[in-house]
């Protein structure tokens, strides 16, 4: 089936809604399970076209373009999420994007912001989306709070500050961590964990400290038929 087809998109009848509020900070975060009656036809679609390049972002793996109905048909999907639970309007989306996503990057490649949990935009008004189309014990995703400033999130009133503390605890190459964070260490502490389950998606505000759980293990897999395969997803509001 095309993924132009919308039918694809349908959610599947025994699909599973779980909200949570996260940290000191009650960052909100949604696990939907079991997500969409078609997850087979997108990672087919990928596996078939396998056209996968370099990201051009920190994004320390691989991407490919997705089409554009997958991303109308997922705020479509969860629009009641999105306006019940994270109080966003619809109305003022400015920006959505979705990428298939496959971290392939080996630690020791790994430049410093890539090593250390991340924000995608310091504003409370975005949400970050990652659907699993593998199942990948050995991955998933995590939440974080900076221990130093006690910061869970990052929007504008607060990235000066912590830009500033993170260029002091790391001015020394010598005290950059060695790869991928792992639950937690004496920078970050790990406030929620999920790992990647098959048709599983998770939606948590952009401004969210968050990173992919990459464990020693990781093969870094480059192919989307055996690799940490994702739709990843951003979507901003004005």
């Amino acid at each position: 089936m095309s993924v132009n087809n919308n039918e694809i998109y349908a959610l599947c009848k025994d699909i599973n809604y779980e909200y949570l509020k996260v940290g000191n900070e009650q960052q909100e975060l949604v696990r939907v399970d079991n997500y969409m009656q078609g997850a087979d036809a997108l990672l087919d679609d990928a596996i078939s076209r396998n056209n996968f390049a370099v990201a051009d972002s920190f994004y320390p793996g691989l991407r490919m373009d997705i089409t554009d109905a997958y991303i109308i048909q997922l705020v479509r999907n969860l629009q009641h999420v999105i306006q019940d639970f994270f109080k966003l309007d619809l109305r003022k989306i400015k920006k959505a994007v979705s990428k298939y996503s496959i971290v392939t990057f080996s630690p020791e490649n790994l430049k410093l912001m890539q090593r250390i949990p991340h924000f995608d935009a310091p504003t409370r008004n975005s949400l970050a989306v990652i659907h699993y189309l593998s199942d990948a014990p050995n991955s998933g995703t995590s939440l974080y709070r900076h221990r130093k400033t006690g910061f869970e999130y990052i929007d504008q009133l607060r990235i000066e500050n912590y830009t500033q503390n993170l260029q002091l605890q790391f001015d020394d190459p010598s005290k950059h961590p060695s790869g991928y964070i792992h639950e937690s260490n004496e920078t970050y502490e790990e406030i929620a964990s999920h790992n990647a389950v098959y048709n599983r998606l998770l939606m948590y505000r952009g401004s969210s400290l968050h990173s992919g759980i990459i464990k020693p293990d990781y093969n870094f897999d480059p192919s989307p038929e055996t690799g940490r395969l994702t739709v990843t997803s951003f979507i901003e509001f004005s």
